[in-house]
């Protein structure tokens, strides 16, 4: 049994929550809009509450959101938000920001996680932060079910790739806390801008594990997105 599986491994989540969700076409940010009654981000934060290998939760948002959480923390009795920290103009900022915290500073795991991915469950966030532990770095991800092509800018195709090796990645992204830590200091030191943390740790020249996704783990990012989630949870 691995020093995760005993639940030593002191595990903080990272919770980017200040996007503006215009493709979302809400007048405020989809992480707040309620999903059968409740908001969004609550739904999220909810899963990582009922997992007992998280003991932290650290949120970045916009200043002008930080009472409006800390108002549904106490709503929701969501008793591991250890710290609300302010989101940046990117999201990388959003997460470079919250980990200059103590609570992150004293962590063996960082997970990152989408503030708008509510379905993700305890087990599998177990199994990321066992992995994260175990390889250093570990994200999850689906094999695509359509054929990918790669295209010009000009709209022609450039190269049709083999879908068996490629992979649609999803959160929580875990990482040992001095990995991610390192590979942000060298993206701010480059000024390189990811598309997600695994792509800066993989700048930094980190080995990313990747695992097997989950179907229902999905990201809330359009209407048609919300219309499935309420189907899901009906």
């Amino acid at each position: 049994m691995n020093k995760a599986d005993r639940q030593e491994v002191r595990t903080t989540v990272i919770i980017p929550a200040a996007g503006s969700g215009t493709r979302f076409g809400a007048s405020r940010p989809k992480q707040f809009v309620p999903l059968l009654g409740v908001p969004i981000l609550v739904r999220t934060l909810q899963a990582f509450e009922e997992t007992d290998a998280v003991q932290n939760i650290v949120i970045a948002a916009s200043p002008d959101f930080h009472a409006p959480i800390a108002e549904l923390t106490a709503e929701y009795h969501l008793t591991k938000i250890a710290a609300i920290v302010e989101g940046g103009k990117e999201r990388q900022d959003s997460i470079f920001n919250a980990l200059q915290t103590s609570i992150s500073a004293v962590s063996d795991v960082l997970l990152v996680h989408d503030a708008v991915r509510p379905f993700v469950t305890p087990d599998f966030i177990q199994t990321i932060i066992n992995s994260a532990w175990e390889h250093g770095a570990a994200i999850p991800g689906l094999t695509p079910k359509e054929t990918i092509k790669e295209c010009t800018e000009a709209g022609l195709v450039a190269a049709t790739h083999e879908r068996s090796r490629l992979r649609a990645i999803q959160t929580p992204q875990g990482f040992r806390r001095e990995i991610l830590v390192a590979a942000y200091r060298k993206a701010q030191e480059h000024g390189f801008l990811g598309t997600d943390d695994a792509s800066v740790v993989e700048f930094a020249g980190f080995p990313v594990h990747v695992i097997a996704g989950e179907e229902k783990n999905i990201k809330i990012t359009t209407p048609l997105d919300f219309a499935w989630a309420e189907f899901l949870l009906r």
